[in-house]
């Protein structure tokens, strides 16, 4: 099914400048899997070395943590990608 993944004005430039991608899948993981396959970079933006997420990603509004990425999506699910916020 097609997912909606809502990029944040800071990962835009990594694919084409565009705000929304559609993509496929039944979970969290898949639909950002297919993400990476469209536009690689997104490995590196989402993961770290470890394969933990790297970057705040929403679905439906709610905060996702690495236990959570096999969480299933819908037809009708957005997924929001923001960068994390370092600082100190």
């Amino acid at each position: 099914m097609d997912v909606r993944i809502k990029l944040n004005h800071a990962f835009q430039p990594y694919a084409g400048n565009r705000e929304i991608i559609e993509v496929k899948g039944s979970t969290v993981r898949e639909c950002l899997d297919n993400l990476i396959d469209l536009f690689p970079i997104f490995k590196e933006l989402l993961f770290n070395t470890d394969d933990a997420l790297y970057a705040l990603v929403l679905c439906d509004g709610e905060a996702i943590v690495p236990k959570d990425l096999n969480r299933p999506v819908t037809e009708y699910s957005e997924l929001v990608l923001l960068p994390m916020i370092q600082g100190g």
